[in-house]
């Protein structure tokens, strides 16, 4: 059972779930009490909100942490407090070029303490190459449109041509009745 005539002191507590270890209130426990894993004697001051194992910061000095993966290629980032440990795989140099540019397919190389480009430039300039723009609802409307219109108009080119093979056939057969009627007279005379 605790002794209730024990000093008490204040621990602070922060997020353990989250890397930013956000504060997260205070609790008094009697004196000597081992901290446990959330648990800090470290006072915040100001505001500065996020625990990074030895200190508390503020909110402008959280930092990117850039990993990569066992073969060195960069897989991902995330904020951290200043001054807190990295993880394995981890650095908090920005994977920019020579220029200050961002990479395409940074790597990290240990050796040199920096990322390399593993891109060619070539592969570069095909990724950077513009896209054909897709064409909008509206246009591809227009587009469907614009074949039903033709096809109308197609089918009523072939409706003229029947019409005027009809007409000549009607013709002809005309002729070819007008032909028999004369026949038909001077025969019958």
């Amino acid at each position: 059972m605790a002794d209730e005539n024990a000093k008490q002191v204040l621990v602070y507590t922060y997020d353990t779930t989250d890397r930013l270890h956000a504060f997260t209130g205070t609790i008094s426990v009697a004196e000597g009490t081992a901290l446990t894993d959330g648990q800090t004697d470290v006072a915040p001051t100001d505001n500065n909100q996020f625990f990074n194992g030895t200190k508390w910061v503020g909110g402008d000095q959280l930092v990117t942490a850039y990993h990569y993966d066992t073969n060195g290629y960069w897989d991902g980032s995330t904020l951290i407090p200043d001054g807190a440990p990295l993880e394995a795989n981890e650095t908090t140099v920005v994977p920019y070029d020579a220029n200050g540019a961002g990479m395409y397919k940074p790597k990290w190389d240990a050796t040199q303490g920096k990322w390399v480009e593993t891109l060619t430039q070539e592969e570069i300039d095909a990724l950077n190459k513009p896209a054909k723009p897709e064409p909008t609802a509206e246009q591809k409307m227009i587009s469907a449109l614009g074949q039903q219109v033709a096809q109308a108009n197609a089918e009523n080119v072939q409706i003229k041509q029947d019409n005027a093979q009809l007409k000549q056939m009607v013709s002809m057969l005309g002729q070819t009745v007008a032909q028999l009627k004369a026949q038909s007279t001077t025969t019958n005379n």
